[in-house]
């Protein structure tokens, strides 16, 4: 059976929902934790706490794992867009490292799939990735023309 749901067979979508669900679980346990100050029981908020931390490791790993698979739908390449945004907004260096990864496979992506237009990319993006796809994409269209 085939499956025209883009999170069932791209890595990268997969890698995003999972994040998404993660994080909803940690919102979760923040709430609980908040809860569990009012009632006043250390013991809960501990054991919020590490189950708390063990899932932001978690997302984490996720993250990691979005920056070295390969988007194989839009939505994957796109899901890598978004992470690569996140992580540039963090000011981590090695954050930094993974948004030029995620970058550069969701443009990989997009540029095979014929969805990434070099001039509109380079105006948004200014990014030296973008910038350099964006003159071998023109070196293309003119050896194309000729």
């Amino acid at each position: 059976m085939t499956t025209t749901d883009p999170i069932e067979f791209c890595p990268a979508a997969a890698c995003a929902a999972a994040i998404v669900r993660l994080e909803g679980f940690i919102t979760q346990v923040t709430r609980l934790a908040v809860e569990a100050q009012i009632a006043r029981s250390p013991e809960l908020m501990c054991q919020l706490g590490m189950i708390s931390d063990e899932l932001i490791l978690a997302v984490e790993e996720a993250r990691d794992r979005l920056a070295q698979v390969e988007a194989i739908s839009a939505a994957g390449a796109m899901a890598q867009l978004l992470a690569a945004i996140r992580d540039v907004r963090v000011r981590d260096d090695a954050e930094r490292e993974r948004a030029r990864d995620l970058e550069a496979k969701a443009i990989r992506f997009l540029g095979a799939a014929n969805l990434y237009d070099p001039h509109f990319c380079r105006s948004i993006s200014q990014s030296k990735l973008g910038s350099r796809l964006h003159v071998a994409a023109m070196r293309d269209l003119e050896q194309h023309a000729s």
